[in-house]
C-alpha cells in the first residue's frame, strides 16, 4: 500500500512526498502539477493516453485539469515520488512569468528533462518536506525558485498561455453555468444528470461540449472537486472520516476509502495523519 509520509499545505497549494506501490485511476488537478522521482525504480505515467516516463533526469509536468494516471510497473521495490500541486492563482501573483499557468497548453510536452540545478533543488527539497523538524518558514520561496527553474527556457510556451485563464477553453455559456453549478456543490455527490438539465442540454449533448471546453469528462471534473473537498474536509480534526464520508454522498466509509485512495494513492486516515498547515 502507498504511504504518505509527509504532506505540507499552505497558500501556495500542497506538496506530498509518496511512498508508492499502487497505481492511480485516470484524474485531473486544478493545479499547476509537477512530480520527481526521489528515489526507488523508475515508473511511468500516462497523461492524456501517452506514456512519461519517471526517471531521475526526467520529471513529468501535468497542466492544470489536464488528464493523467499513474501505472506502477509492479516492482517490490518502491518509488518515492516528490509531487507538487501548486495553486495556479497563487504562482501568478508569485511571478509573472507564471500568468497563463493555469492554461491547458502551459507545458506542451509532459516529460521535462532535469538540469543540474533543478536536481539539487529536488534534493534539498525532498529532505526538508521529510524533516519534521523544519520549520518550513521559507518553504513557500524553496518551490517558488523550482517552478521557475523547471519553467526556464520554456518561455516561448509562457508567451503563448500568458493571456490563457483558468477556464482557457471553455467558451460556451452552458458550459460555464454547468461548471458554476458543480463548484457550488463541490462538497456533495453530483448527479450530472441535474447538472445537463441545468445547463439546458441533454446528458450525450452534454458530456460532448464539456470536454470540447475544458479537455475533461464531466465525471472527472466532478471527482476532482471531490478529492479537493475531502482534503479541504481532512485538515479539521473534528470531522469523522464517516461523517465526511456521508457528505460526500458516499453510500458506505469503505468506498470513499476506495475512491480516495484510487486519485491520491493513500488513506483518508493516513492522509490526515501526516498532513501539517504552514499557516
Amino acid at each position: 500500500m502507498t504511504k504518505a509520509l509527509s504532506i505540507l499545505r499552505g497558500r501556495f497549494g500542497r506538496v506530498a512526498l509518496l511512498d508508492m506501490d499502487t497505481s492511480l485511476v485516470d484524474h485531473a488537478h486544478p493545479h499547476f502539477h509537477l512530480i520527481f522521482k526521489a528515489s526507488g525504480p523508475d515508473q511511468n505515467f500516462i497523461v492524456e493516453g501517452r506514456p512519461v516516463p519517471l526517471r531521475s533526469d526526467m520529471l513529468v509536468a501535468v497542466n492544470s485539469w489536464q488528464q493523467h494516471a499513474y501505472v506502477h510497473r509492479g516492482s517490490e521495490e518502491r518509488t518515492l515520488f516528490l509531487a507538487l500541486y501548486i495553486e495556479p492563482t497563487w504562482l501568478a501573483q508569485a511571478d509573472r512569468a507564471f500568468a497563463g499557468c493555469a492554461a491547458s497548453g502551459f507545458f506542451r510536452e509532459a516529460g521535462i528533462p532535469i538540469t543540474r540545478e533543478i536536481e539539487r533543488l529536488r534534493t534539498d527539497l525532498v529532505q526538508r518536506v521529510a524533516d519534521p523538524f523544519d520549520a518550513h518558514d521559507d518553504l513557500p520561496e524553496q518551490i517558488l525558485k523550482l517552478c521557475l527553474t523547471v519553467s526556464h527556457g520554456f518561455s516561448a510556451w509562457r508567451e503563448q498561455s500568458a493571456s490563457a485563464t483558468a477556464t482557457d477553453g471553455v467558451r460556451d455559456y452552458r458550459v460555464s453555468r454547468a461548471l458554476r453549478h458543480m463548484r457550488e456543490h463541490a462538497g456533495e455527490a453530483v448527479d450530472l444528470d441535474d447538472v445537463a438539465r441545468a445547463a439546458g442540454l441533454s446528458r450525450a449533448h452534454f458530456n460532448h461540449l464539456f470536454r470540447h471546453c475544458t479537455g475533461v469528462s464531466p465525471r472527472l471534473y466532478a471527482n476532482a472537486l471531490r478529492v479537493e473537498s475531502a482534503v479541504s474536509r481532512l485538515r479539521l480534526e473534528t470531522s469523522e472520516i464517516g461523517g465526511i464520508s456521508d457528505d460526500l454522498g458516499f453510500s458506505a466509509q469503505s468506498n470513499f476509502t476506495r475512491f480516495f485512495q484510487q486519485h491520491t494513492g493513500t488513506s483518508p486516515n493516513q492522509y490526515r495523519r501526516v498532513m501539517a498547515d504552514l499557516g
